[in-house]
């Protein structure tokens, strides 16, 4: 049976022929002028699945980098202020040391004085930093509120909270990017444990040329302290060494619990006393079963000596500061008034470990900031290159296909052009 070819149906196919080879050759083209292989899912499907993929895996580290980039801001803000806190803490020390100088001159005193004045209103000029966003440093959450501000009695209050804002650098890590300004400034550990000594002069305090000062003061359980009184007066008996024995009298709450007690320069003050003064405590007892324990320890003393402790297991740096300067023009005469500034040099050295500690909370922030930058960069070039392995074009493998295209181009419209002639009237 012979079948029969139309000359309308030859020049169908071999116009579909020459669309198909030019489409070809306009898409090889495209990847040439674009350098990716794959510009559309049509192209390749398995493949645009796997590129789309890896593309929302590079938007996501890009986010995250962005908020790194945040967070060292931040962090890098907060721990310039923290550096220049420590500054100021170590200068304002100083200033206190050379007043403790009972060579001063009443015009000196008033100089530091105002030194001291200069000092604390840096102070509070770096807890209330900004960052570049102009929000507040130190004030937790409410980073659009003034942290620190200070009362009409000179006290410094806080006006923040006691979180801290996060960054989210990875899927699930977030890193702090900024501290409280209580946790800074106004929960700086007591330098003595548990207690805080108050000074005054003449009866029921310091004796003339006293310079008693408290070295510890703990408690085993800070729940039930009270304020405590102690006093000190010599005996009629004496030591080995022909010394008058120093006796103490403790006072906790409105309870007197020991009178004319020796006082042990090594052990200090132990309540309630043990049958061995170094006998320690038994850990497997109760809680609910053991009696807080507190221990005293002083150095310095005089005979008619008085002190009273405070609890307190923090103190406010600022009111530290406030204190040196409310006894800075008080006469070098005041037993109290040298044991005040004695006291602020304490509380000055424990702020200034604290501020170490909380900058090196920081920087450790800081090296896992960069080392979350560095796994996303290790990560991106990873994403990078395997997405190029799809994507990207095989430059020399395109021309090549791209000759050949134009080669069976041109012989195709060669055949074309031969087969249009075909025609019967040629032969009649």
């Amino acid at each position: 049976m012979i079948n029969r070819v139309s000359t309308a149906s030859q020049y169908q196919n071999l116009t579909s022929n020459l669309m198909r080879k030019q489409g070809e050759l306009n898409q090889t083209n495209g990847q040439l002028s674009s350098g990716k292989r794959v510009e559309t899912a049509g192209d390749d499907p398995v493949s645009s699945v796997t590129i789309q993929n890896y593309r929302q895996q590079l938007t996501q580290i890009d986010q995250y980098n962005s908020a790194i980039t945040l967070a060292n801001n931040r962090l890098q803000t907060m721990e310039t202020a923290i550096a220049g806190v420590e500054d100021n803490l170590g200068a304002t020390k100083q200033k206190v040391l050379g007043m403790i100088n009972g060579a001063m001159a009443s015009n000196d005193r008033t100089a530091f004085k105002d030194e001291l004045i200069s000092l604390r209103d840096g102070l509070l000029e770096l807890a209330n930093s900004r960052d570049e966003a102009g929000n507040y440093v130190f004030a937790g959450n409410q980073s659009d509120t003034k942290p620190f501000m200070e009362a009409t009695d000179g006290s410094m209050g806080y006006h923040g909270d006691s979180q801290s804002r996060y960054a989210q650098i990875d899927k699930s890590v977030n890193v702090k990017t900024s501290l409280p300004g209580d946790q800074l400034f106004t929960d700086v550990p007591n330098s003595y444990g548990d207690y805080r000594p108050v000074f005054s002069d003449g009866a029921g305090g310091l004796t003339d040329g006293s310079k008693l000062h408290l070295l510890s003061a703990t408690t085993t359980d800070f729940s039930t302290a009270e304020d405590i009184q102690v006093s000190f007066k010599e005996s009629d008996k004496v030591d080995k060494d022909g010394n008058k024995v120093m006796q103490y009298s403790l006072k906790i709450g409105e309870n007197v619990v020991a009178e004319n007690q020796p006082y042990n320069e090594q052990t200090g003050i132990i309540y309630p006393p043990r049958s061995k003064p170094l006998e320690p405590v038994d850990p497997t007892t109760p809680v609910a079963d053991k009696e807080a324990e507190i221990r005293l320890k002083f150095d310095g003393i005089s005979s008619g000596d008085s002190i009273t402790l405070e609890a307190a297991q923090t103190i406010n740096i600022f009111d530290s500061i406030q204190s040196a300067i409310d006894n800075a023009e008080r006469p070098t005469s005041s037993p109290a008034a040298e044991a005040n500034l004695q006291r602020v040099i304490d509380d000055l050295d424990s702020g200034f470990v604290h501020m170490n500690q909380q900058r090196s909370e920081v920087g450790t922030i800081m090296q896992q900031v960069d080392r979350q930058l560095e796994q996303h960069l290790d990560f991106e070039l990873t994403l990078n290159q395997a997405q190029s392995g799809l994507e990207d074009l095989d430059y020399s493998k395109a021309i090549m296909d791209m000759n050949q295209q134009m080669m069976a181009l041109q012989a195709s419209q060669q055949a074309f052009g031969q087969t249009k002639q075909l025609s019967l009237f040629n032969y009649i």
